[in-house]
């Protein structure tokens, strides 16, 4: 099941961010104990933003996330983000990422004004370039050593999906 997470389900949220981390060191920017959502009242405040959601898969714990969010800066308010995916390795290649991400760019489709959503997925994580790729996301620059783990630099390529925006005409 796919579906918007809520309040409830920050603690469940929490430790799958933090097993992310963990697990995958080479596809996030965030580390343990560095991470922008490290509390539960940050997770509380994205969760409460109507212009940012976290959608979850549930099987039927907490198994994978996407968050995405709509530039709060009047100038960037045409675009939204999406970050943070992750799905527990038993549960790839059954298409929940794939689920998740669609949830996501239909919340982004949602918001006002936004025409395009952006992410960055690092060469590491190819799977992960496919799936985006199939969902109709281009990328527009790749930036080498946008990453160093541990003395390994890793690329980053920088996508984005253009919205069809319906013509008020």
């Amino acid at each position: 099941m796919i579906r918007r997470l809520t309040p409830g389900d920050v603690e469940a949220c929490t430790q799958l961010r933090r097993e992310a981390l963990e697990l995958e060191p080479l596809s996030f920017s965030s580390s343990p104990g560095e991470d922008f959502v490290q509390s539960f009242d940050v997770f509380r405040a994205v969760l409460s933003d109507p212009r940012q959601a976290i959608f979850g898969a549930f099987e039927p714990d907490l198994v994978g996330v996407v968050g995405i969010r709509g530039m709060p800066r009047r100038k960037l308010r045409h675009k939204a983000e999406i970050w943070g995916v992750y799905l527990r390795r038993e549960y790839r290649g059954r298409g929940l990422a794939e689920k998740l991400l669609k949830e996501a760019i239909e919340f982004a489709r949602s918001l006002q004004g936004v025409r395009q959503i952006h992410l960055s997925v690092t060469e590491h994580s190819v799977a992960a370039g496919k799936i985006y790729e199939k969902l109709g996301f281009v990328v527009w620059a790749t930036e080498p050593a946008a990453l160093n783990v541990d003395g390994v630099d890793v690329a980053e390529r920088h996508m984005l999906l253009p919205l069809v925006v319906e013509s008020a005409h």
